[in-house]
């Protein structure tokens, strides 16, 4: 998985064909995905079944007669991954839509893997009213994306603000004049799920809130995605900021009945082992490897996902896992340090993650409550970095939200994490005091393991 990654976070299919509708910067939306797809080496066609400007620096097919329109596109996708299709030439540089029948049969023709398609218009506005015929939505779409801007929050009910604004006061209650609230955009969102699923009734719905950058406060963001928590017709909410290069900011899982973001843990376990002369993740404390005390204290936790991130010809390649949320990844550059572990992680976790515990397979002696805690205070407050303190001291491991992890992935060599602690604001940084002096603990060399192979250093310190 790409962090940056709009087309991930979706989990597209292999052929697809994709439909997106509201207002708020679905144009930028579709032409991102497309362009992100295309740069996958698949073959895509950006559409409409209204009017759309024609898309700067994309080949573009004009015809108004379907099998010339399959030809020509076609000829075009074997030069370019990505083309634009229109009817017709409109003023203004504006593409007329095809007709909604020529989308499924373009589909069939298998000229492309995905046909996007942007199903009407707004005038640039961040919300609209819906006319009796609009969507324009293919019934054959795979995946429709109904699309709001954040930046309607606030905005007066009236035509500088809104398309439409008779109509979406009938749909949100919203007086003229009056301004949008956070209610307003979820009885607008909500009426745009159930719309779109009667149009295309057999299609995924995933809805997204754009342009989050202009927006600070999380609270607002999870007061939004908490309304749609159990929506039966949706699979997930997403966030996104589509003119920045990490697109997406927040996911939610919609199929969970309380809003509590889903945490992937990450153990780092490619380390050679250096100072230890010997793989030290083998050695036993009491009856049990480091390594199975430090997988054992995860999976007690709350977390969503466990990713191990082991090396080539490591063990932990050929162990069995018989816990279905543990899955093995290998580094096979573990030689360029921790960076690039940390990086194996992130591109192997959920694409519905919104957090990543980092943990150190070396450190067995941290309870499954101190992730609990960590994730508990994140869900609540949802900033960027999250750690356990001991004592005032700053220890591991610790939980670091999707939208830095681009920072994680810009890192080089030994790096850790600690190395974006700099880049992050104090108050998107949150320390949570415990009672476990394990997470201060790890055993590198032969003097840490006789130091706490009895577990005697520790328990005596968190008695104290």
């Amino acid at each position: 998985m790409n962090p940056s990654s709009l087309a991930d976070s979706l989990e597209l299919k292999e052929r697809e064909i994709i439909s997106a509708y509201g207002a708020g910067g679905k144009s930028t939306l579709l032409n991102r995905l497309a362009h992100e797809l295309a740069g996958s080496q698949k073959k895509v066609i950006l559409t409409t079944t209204t009017k759309i400007y024609k898309p700067a620096g994309i080949h573009c097919v004009i015809k108004s007669d379907l099998k010339k329109a399959i030809i020509e596109a076609g000829e075009l996708l074997k030069k370019h991954d990505l083309i634009a299709l229109g009817s017709s030439l409109l003023p203004e540089n504006k593409l007329n839509g095809i007709e909604i029948s020529w989308v499924k049969k373009i589909f069939e023709s298998g000229i492309a893997s995905y046909l996007l398609v942007e199903a009407d218009g707004s005038a640039g506005r961040p919300i609209k009213g819906y006319a009796s015929y609009e969507p324009v939505l293919p019934p054959d779409s795979s995946l429709i994306l109904p699309v709001l801007g954040i930046d309607a929050i606030g905005k007066a009910v009236g035509p500088m603000d809104v398309h439409r604004p008779e109509i979406l006061s009938k749909i949100t209650g919203a007086e003229a004049g009056e301004p949008l609230g956070v209610d307003h955009l979820i009885k607008c969102l909500k009426y745009m799920i159930k719309r779109g699923h009667n149009m295309s009734p057999q299609a995924r719905i995933i809805p997204i809130v754009n342009k989050v950058e202009l927006t600070k406060e999380t609270n607002l963001i999870k007061s939004i995605g908490e309304k749609f928590i159990g929506e039966p017709l949706a699979e997930r909410f997403l966030f996104t900021a589509a003119k920045q290069t990490a697109a997406l900011k927040f996911v939610f899982d919609l199929s969970k009945k309380s809003f509590f973001p889903f945490v992937s843990c990450v153990i780092l376990a490619a380390g050679l082992s250096n100072r230890m002369g010997m793989d030290k993740l083998t050695v036993k404390i009491k009856e049990e490897t480091i390594f199975e005390h430090s997988l054992k204290n995860v999976l007690g936790s709350g977390v969503d996902e466990v990713i191990v991130v082991t090396r080539p010809k490591s063990f932990i390649s050929h162990k069995t896992f018989y816990d279905s949320k543990v899955k093995v990844v290998t580094n096979h550059h573990f030689d360029q340090g921790i960076s690039s572990s940390l990086k194996t992680g992130i591109t192997a976790v959920h694409s519905g993650a919104q957090g990543i515990i980092f943990t150190l397979a070396d450190q067995p002696f941290i309870p499954a409550e101190v992730y609990d805690t960590l994730i508990k205070n994140y869900a609540d407050k949802l900033n960027l970095l999250t750690f356990p303190l001991f004592e005032g001291r700053r220890g591991n491991p610790v939980l670091f939200d999707r939208r830095i992890w681009p920072l994680l992935m810009d890192l080089e060599g030994d790096e850790g994490g600690k190395q974006v602690f700099s880049s992050i604001p104090e108050n998107e940084i949150f320390a949570i005091e415990t009672k476990s002096s394990g997470v201060l603990v790890d055993i590198d060399t032969p003097e840490d393991l006789r130091k706490y192979r009895n577990y005697s250093e520790v328990r005596r310190q968190e008695s104290e």
